[in-house]
């Protein structure tokens, strides 16, 4: 059966981050699978705050992207990181996206996302509107993502926001999560296993793949031909442990040949930037597209991902690791929770313990040590992406959810 599937998320191509890159694939798979597909999104402007260019932003506006309709809605937008600019970017977003929801004609089935929560209240309205099923895809615990770990009190705006999350999870015909942490949250709060369907992020294997280093990127970077390349690529923020990748290439700056390349934005990326001025051996870069972004993992030996210990990190699997491993890079992770096992069990990299700055390092210097290793690693790390984690198969798992839900 063909359905007319719409999407509500506040993020989308060519925002960069884990709930642009799902939903996107998601998107794109689902028309490529003969559906017909509508999105409703901001203007990009994450994670600056600020239009992209190309973009200028206005009530709304309609365009084409492989063979998706995209609309992208109003929504305020600042540079600033605190809660009332935040909640008015979350806010405006779900009053212009309800509003654009409820003139797109014909649809059978609502998809929204969370986190931000909001997104997904607004395709619950939509949906009770319309009287369509209402798939809900839940990426964070809100309103758990805001206070676990933190000095923050549960007063009433939190209470309030735990009523909604568990009404919304009542209001949805079905539900979608990333990772078995994220089930078993939502599973002990009542809802029944029957409800909940586990559909982790992937990558898009047609744009990071294995490919030969490009010379003239090497060159304008000023990266050597035997350099050994350690890559971050993505948010420099509050839950990135941002300090351990300092540490790590203070301990091996004696290593000559070892360079550590961060490519993000973020929260904490000017005081990031500030220290960086202290090492020799870290080249810091702005953010760069998904297509450009496979050229630098390409230059790289080793991808690298670091997280804190705040407890919303442990239901995570970081998405940044799909793209190292579908360029044939082994991973170096400072990460806990399921992550930690998937690693062990396909032997696709290391993973160590968030602050252990020391068996990072030394991490590191396994693959540099054993080139074998590195190989090894990577392969195994591309036989499971393509097995497992490419959003073709990903968004073929969701169309048979929506199809049991509608």
């Amino acid at each position: 059966m063909i359905m007319h599937i719409l999407f509500i998320s506040q993020y989308f191509y060519p925002e960069i981050g884990a709930a642009s890159e799902r939903f996107t694939g998601f998107a794109v798979n689902s028309a490529l699978a003969g559906h017909k597909v509508t999105v409703i999104t901001g203007f990009p402007n994450y994670p600056f705050g600020r239009e992209y260019p190309g973009y200028k932003k206005r009530l709304f506006d309609v365009e084409d992207f492989n063979g998706v309709k995209v609309i992208r809605v109003w929504l305020f937008t600042s540079g600033s990181a605190g809660v009332p600019s935040r909640l008015l970017n979350y806010l405006t977003f779900m009053f212009s996206s309800v509003m654009a929801g409820l003139i797109v004609p014909n649809v059978n089935c609502i998809v929204a996302t969370s986190g931000p929560i909001f997104a997904g209240l607004a395709g619950c309205i939509v949906s009770t509107i319309k009287k369509v099923p209402f798939v809900f895809d839940v990426r964070d615990i809100w309103p758990e993502r805001i206070y676990a770990g933190t000095a923050i009190q549960r007063g009433r705006a939190i209470r309030m926001l735990e009523h909604l999350e568990l009404f919304l999870y009542r209001k949805s015909a079905a539900i979608t999560v990333v990772t078995r942490g994220v089930k078993e949250n939502i599973l002990s709060k009542g809802v029944s296993s029957d409800k909940v369907s586990l559909i982790t992020n992937g990558v898009n294997t047609t744009i990071f793949f294995p490919k030969t280093k490009d010379p003239v990127l090497a060159g304008n970077l000023g990266i050597g031909e035997n350099k050994f390349v350690v890559i971050y690529a993505g948010t420099i923020g509050l839950l990135q442990d941002n300090d351990i990748i300092l540490a790590s290439a203070e301990r091996l700056k004696d290593y000559g040949d070892i360079l550590f390349l961060v490519i993000g934005d973020g929260a904490k990326r000017g005081e990031f930037a500030d220290k960086v001025k202290k090492l020799q051996n870290v080249m810091l870069l702005p953010l760069v597209s998904q297509k450009e972004l496979c050229g630098y993992i390409n230059l790289s030996d080793v991808g690298i991902n670091t997280n804190t210990t705040h407890p919303h990190n442990n239901m995570t699997i970081p998405v940044k690791m799909f793209p190292y491993m579908a360029c044939r890079k082994p991973v170096v992770l400072a990460n806990t929770g399921e992550i930690a096992e998937l690693v062990k069990n396909y032997n696709i990299g290391r993973c160590v313990h968030p602050g252990d700055a020391e068996a990072f390092s030394n991490a590191i210097l396994d693959f540099y040590n054993d080139r074998d290793l590195l190989k090894q690693c990577g392969e195994n790390g591309f036989q499971l992406v393509n097995e497992k984690f490419s959003t073709d198969k990903i968004a073929l798992h969701l169309l048979s959810v929506i199809r049991t839900a509608s």
